[in-house]
């Protein structure tokens, strides 16, 4: 009696997949980055062809199940791996800037964006130039615009980018970027990150609005002395959203702050200085001396994973 010759028409697809695969990626078809992942994973093909012998005569849709496994083995290696890398400093692409700004302007507008990037922005200690530094991956570009309008205006806009939309992972890493801003100009400023720390020093500068918001990592906030010219009656100045990391932010004594809070589901209380705050109903912070201070400032927190701390500061 002849025996029926059994066959895997699910191997047989994957062994089709794979070999068009390997071809399309020798002929270059595929960007680097999708490439340079198919070289490094191939070994699980191994592994599926041991689990499905393994696995076929045993239980049921053993075939599928190795495929499903090997699958995730796949996705599990590779996301280990870029986020392995995405911790790790990267200087091989620098780029500066040193853009002069005109005397006499009546506003300063700044946007910054970046994306895996640890961030420091300051005074500069040249009124006439804005000066910055991008330090890290070759995976990163850092583009700058900037204008200046006939009504005293300026616009400053540094948006960091990957030119590549699959990057070589051993091309991945983390930036860092300082950027130095003149304390003679009024300004706005506004922040976009993604996953890094932030620091925001703005002591000594013109802040007329601040906004920023961080996906990922810790922030530091200095406000600064300064009241703001466009300020008017009970309007916030701007909101600081850190949504998975903490913030502090640190007020100069001679500054009256009142800041509405969103802590979300965090759970954590705020820390403060009793002394020189009143938590108050509608989860609000609010300088003891607010009614009589003649600076204040208005602003929103939100940090609904992390924790919210405002200091005392002696600097201005």
């Amino acid at each position: 009696m002849r025996v029926p010759r059994r066959t895997n028409l699910l191997f047989g697809l994957v062994v089709l997949a794979a070999a068009i695969i390997f071809l399309l990626s020798a002929l270059a078809v595929f960007p680097p980055g999708i490439a340079d992942l198919i070289n490094r994973s191939w070994p699980v093909l191994l592994v599926l062809f041991g689990l499905g012998i393994f696995l076929r005569d045993r239980i049921r849709l053993g075939s599928l199940i190795a495929l499903v496994i090997s699958g995730l083995l796949v996705g599990g290696m590779a996301a280990s791996a870029f986020s392995s890398r995405a911790t790790e400093q990267r200087s091989d692409y620098t780029a500066p800037i040193n853009q002069p700004v005109s005397a006499g302007l009546n506003l300063l507008r700044v946007s910054v964006q970046t994306l895996n990037t640890d961030v420091e922005i300051v005074r500069s200690l040249d009124a006439t130039i804005i000066k910055g530094e991008f330090v890290g991956s070759s995976e990163s570009l850092l583009q700058t615009t900037y204008t200046e309008a006939d009504d005293k205006t300026a616009n400053l806009t540094i948006t960091e980018t990957h030119p590549n939309q699959f990057p070589l992972l051993e091309h991945m890493g983390r930036g860092r970027f300082r950027l130095e801003l003149p304390a003679n100009i009024p300004m706005d400023v506004d922040f976009k990150g993604g996953d890094g720390t932030l620091s925001l020093n703005m002591s000594g500068l013109a802040l007329e609005r601040l906004n920023m918001d961080l996906p990922k990592g810790n922030a530091l906030v200095t406000l600064p002395a300064y009241q703001p010219l466009g300020a008017h009656g009970e309007d916030s100045l701007g909101s600081f959203v850190v949504r998975e990391g903490d913030i502090t932010i640190f007020v100069p004594q001679t500054v009256a702050a009142r800041f509405q809070l969103n802590r979300g589901a965090s759970g954590l209380d705020p820390k403060f200085s009793t002394v020189d705050f009143n938590y108050l109903v509608g989860d609000i912070l609010e300088a003891r001396n607010f009614d009589t201070a003649e600076i204040k400032l208005r602003y929103a927190i939100t940090a609904p994973r992390g924790q919210i701390s405002v200091e005392p500061s002696a600097t201005s």
